[in-house]
């Protein structure tokens, strides 16, 4: 009885650990699956040490620095950045915070709303490529500790990536992002500034996203891979690799062709690849649809990103025709007699064309130019100095604002209340919600609604890039390599948006300062502290948001204060470097106030690259009539206002 009782234990034993050993191989099996493999992990983990190592030899060097040191310093700077390059898909994907302050953030100092008056200096690559290649003189304490940092942010990564995995499908957005980021910013000289190795480092990039590829294509049983896309993306990747290796001239690079023939169908493969149902989509909800397969398209971008109703898609379009009214209507003001078209008029591509916008009763212009609501919508903050983060929170301050609509929301809702139109108008488009009755969120949403319309994409320049190739000539097609690549226009007014938010994420608004002079031959600079006043910190102190160019030609005059009238005139003040460049003392300017030495032509050709940028097709339409009101006084509204 005890040896059976024994033996059932042994047996019993068995099963359990069978069972468990069961479960420990799913659960490792399931992981291959949902996870990077392996060969992924190694990569990174290797290409990080790597890295570590070039830095603790260029710390070496440092230490025991003579003229032999000096060239093998900059030949492991080099190395590192290339190393690092193949896998910045990765890094990232993976820690956007870190890549941003410590490993590869641009050269300004940064400061954010939610750190309070916390000050953040940069630190990382680009701060050592400016102390090893920028001048005469190198600052070698200074370089040793940028170094020990950096090896720091890079030792922590190597922890992060230990205990962390990013699956394969996200390996593959991280790719997608990849393209964007080389686009957008890589090729528009947002790194390597100093050293204008972007063509290099776009290479290692390409190299990084074929090693990440085919040990992804490892993972999977030949029969079940898409194999001839993946040849096909190994093949385009290729393709562009040699372009790059021929057209080495940071300069002269035609980064318009780069983009539409090589980079362009490197995603559009990375997307078919991500198709397969083998890497389901992650419920992200990014800035760029990914499940498209053209990111410059502005059709490819996610509405539902930009807007705080992220899941609203009921009565929209009854919606749209009210805002629209709501919009073109001066009954909203406190007089009656201005609307926001007053402002944004579509015919100047719904901007006002004055310097600065009127007040509330036409006494005094307002402190600012008048911003383009055209892509207004694909922006995260509002207003030159960004101080709303949400477009019906800008539309609300607009409407409460003393100087401009003066007016309330119980007169708003007063007032609409006397027309029956309006009132089976607002029952129509908010159908079954309380807002079915006039509320004031109903007015915010439906003008909201109406702006998020006013979407520009179908330019000379838009069509282009979606394969019509007769649609830019040699002189837009050379303004596009110049704005993006020499002029450093790119830098700021990111490609495809061509405003501040950055890509390829979206999620972060840059301000600049430029040192814009009070008038136009002034060599003092305007008062307008911009940012600083929202953020009470002094390096934001001047800077203003970077707007879009999109339609510029439809939107003078231009800068915050209005003081330049045509495009030359803008050119022409970033061409000498900005407000120091023009003689204004300013020490935190961020934009590089060295001459552009821009020629003549290369001025012109920039002109008609923004040119291209031109389009209000269906867009400049106003309302026939306004709804009719029971007080007959204000049936006399003027579609659109007075003034």
């Amino acid at each position: 009885m005890f040896k059976k009782h024994a033996f059932w234990q042994i047996k019993k034993s068995n099963i359990l650990l069978g069972f468990l050993i069961f479960i420990i191989m799913c659960s490792f099996f399931q992981k291959k699956e949902n996870h990077t493999s392996s060969a992924n992990y190694i990569l990174v983990f290797t290409h990080t040490k790597n890295i570590i190592k070039e830095l603790k030899n260029s710390i070496n060097c440092v230490d025991t620095l003579n003229v032999s040191n000096l060239k093998k310093l900059k030949t492991s700077y080099f190395t590192a950045r290339a190393i690092y390059k193949e896998i910045e898909n990765c890094i990232e994907y993976q820690s956007p915070f870190d890549v941003k302050y410590f490993i590869n953030g641009p050269l300004v100092k940064k400061a954010e709303l939610e750190y309070g008056s916390r000050t953040f200096d940069p630190h990382g690559f680009q701060v050592i490529e400016e102390l090893l290649f920028s001048g005469d003189t190198i600052d070698f304490a200074k370089l040793k500790n940028e170094y020990l940092f950096l090896n720091q942010a890079f030792e922590a990564y190597i922890k992060k990536i230990e205990r962390s995995f990013i699956g394969d499908s996200q390996l593959l957005e991280s790719l997608q992002f990849e393209c964007i980021r080389l686009m957008s910013l890589s090729l528009n000289g947002y790194d390597a500034t100093f050293t204008k190795t972007n063509i290099d480092e776009t290479i290692s990039a390409l190299k990084g996203s074929q090693l990440f590829l085919n040990n992804i294509k490892k993972n999977y049983p030949t029969n079940l891979y898409p194999n001839r896309t993946h040849q096909k993306t190994i093949l385009a990747i290729n393709a562009a690799i040699t372009y790059c290796r021929l057209h080495k001239d940071y300069d002269r690079f035609d980064r318009l062709f780069f983009i539409t023939r090589h980079l362009n169908p490197i995603y559009k493969l990375i997307s078919e690849l991500h198709q397969n149902k083998l890497f389901p989509h992650t419920p992200v909800n990014y800035a760029v649809d990914l499940k498209k397969v053209n990111p410059f398209n502005l059709n490819s971008f996610n509405d539902n990103y930009f807007s705080v109703t992220v899941n609203d898609t009921l009565n929209k379009e009854p919606q749209v025709e009210l805002g629209k009214l709501l919009f073109f209507d001066p009954v909203l003001s406190g007089n009656n007699q201005r609307a926001c078209a007053s402002c944004h008029k579509p015919e100047l591509g719904f901007t006002d064309g004055l310097q600065k916008a009127l007040e509330f009763e036409t006494k005094n212009n307002l402190n600012r130019n008048t911003p383009t609501l055209l892509n207004v919508f694909y922006q995260k903050n509002f207003f030159h100095d960004g101080r709303s983060r949400q477009l019906v929170e800008q539309i609300n301050e607009v409407l409460h604002n003393k100087q401009e609509m003066n007016t309330t929301i119980e007169e708003i809702i007063l007032k609409l209340n006397q027309s029956e139109e309006y009132k089976a108008l607002f029952k129509n488009a908010f159908i079954g919600t309380a807002d079915s009755s006039i509320s004031y969120f109903g007015v915010l949403k439906s003008i909201h609604e109406y702006e998020r319309t006013l979407v520009s994409k179908n330019t000379k320049f838009d069509k282009y890039l979606e394969g019509d190739y007769t649609q830019l000539n040699t002189n837009e097609i050379n303004g596009y390599n110049v704005f993006s690549g020499k002029a450093l226009c790119g830098s700021c007014h990111f490609f495809p948006l061509f405003n501040g938010l950055v890509p390829p994420i979206y999620n972060d608004t840059e301000y600049e300062v430029i040192g814009v002079p009070k008038e136009k031959n002034s060599l003092e600079i305007d008062g307008d502290e911009g940012r600083k006043i929202i953020s009470k910190n002094r390096i934001h102190q001047f800077a203003f948001k970077t707007p879009t160019i999109r339609n510029i030609d439809l939107t003078p005059p231009y800068m915050h204060n209005g003081i330049y009238k045509t495009l030359e005139e803008v050119i022409d003040f970033y061409n000498k470097g900005g407000g120091n460049g023009i003689g204004i003392n300013i020490s935190h300017q961020t934009l590089p106030f060295d001459s552009l030495q821009l020629t003549k032509q290369e001025i012109r050709d920039i002109k008609a690259f923004m040119l291209s940028l031109t389009d209000t097709t269906n867009l400049t339409r106003k309302p026939k009539r306004l709804p009719h009101f029971k007080d007959e006084k204000l049936n006399h509204r003027i579609i659109g206002g007075e003034y």
